[in-house]
């Protein structure tokens, strides 16, 4: 007896994405592999990854083991295996608790008009305002309004959301749709402000995304794999998460236990209200 990949048409809403079912058959032949889908519009594309995301009805609440390391102010590495607890609202509702023993290690914050950072070992706050950039301290090492872009839950702009001077494009690489976020600087200069890798293969959802600076260079990249089906409505999540910050010298791996949506957690809940670190 053997496994073999069959390929059946998934209607659901966007009647677009293909998934891949795994049945029992006889006979000796290998596993076929996953197909690899060929391109699609842009549009379209995007409208998968949209439709998805507009199954989160409530807060996301995760939770599970996290690795990774930080560098400190004074060079020195840390590496670090902690316990995490993650809750999102959209849009910009945000807490990723890291404890170790129940003892606070790091700490990522956001909500509709604060974002902050806590690390144990420098024992302090960063803190900031969305929309204003001058209030960045420059000694924060990471941005924690951009994690919850990373993890996938954010919407791709389309359409008349596309104003000013930004603009998408597609391009295709290898086994990924890139959607390529662009943006004219004062100069005239394009730049590209972030990047989606959309996956070839079902369910088609976003697995890199890349945010860079003005010159080009990587910022913040995170890396989501095995998505599963959330029982509840069929939201897809994933459920390991990687997060690197190459200049900060920073990375973090997620592996999530179990997702769920809690309809008591809400946007002035004590999850996302801000430090009186930050307020002081």
């Amino acid at each position: 007896m053997t496994f073999r990949y069959l390929d059946i048409s998934a209607l659901r809403r966007f009647g677009i994405s293909t998934f891949l079912v795994l049945v029992m058959v006889p006979g000796c032949p290998p596993p076929l592999r996953p197909i690899r889908f060929d391109p699609i519009p842009m549009a379209d594309a995007v409208r998968i990854v949209n439709t998805n995301i507009a199954e989160v009805t409530g807060t996301l609440r995760a939770s599970g083991p996290v690795d990774g390391y930080l560098t400190l102010s004074d060079g020195r590495r840390r590496s670090y295996h902690l316990d995490g607890v993650l809750f999102y609202l959209a849009p910009t509702y945000f807490r990723f608790d890291l404890k170790k023993l129940g003892d606070r290690q790091l700490l990522f914050g956001s909500n509709e008009e604060h974002y902050w950072f806590y690390s144990k070992e420098e024992d302090e706050y960063y803190c900031g305002r969305h929309g204003v950039q001058e209030d960045l301290p420059p000694e924060m090492p990471i941005r924690p309004d951009r994690i919850h872009h990373a993890l996938g839950l954010t919407p791709i702009a389309e359409g008349e959301e596309i104003i000013g001077r930004t603009r998408l494009i597609q391009r295709v690489v290898d086994d990924y749709q890139q959607i390529l976020l662009l943006t004219n600087d004062d100069a005239g200069n394009t730049l590209v402000e972030k990047e989606y890798w959309l996956d070839r293969y079902a369910p088609r959802l976003v697995r890199r995304v890349v945010f860079r600076d003005a010159d080009g260079v990587v910022e913040m990249e995170s890396r989501l794999n095995n998505y599963r089906a959330l029982e509840r409505n069929g939201l897809w999540l994933p459920h390991v998460m990687v997060a690197h910050w190459p200049k900060e010298q920073m990375f973090m791996r997620l592996r999530v236990g179990k997702w769920k949506i809690v309809d008591q957690v809400g946007p002035h809940g004590p999850q996302f209200a801000t430090p009186m670190e930050c307020i002081r």
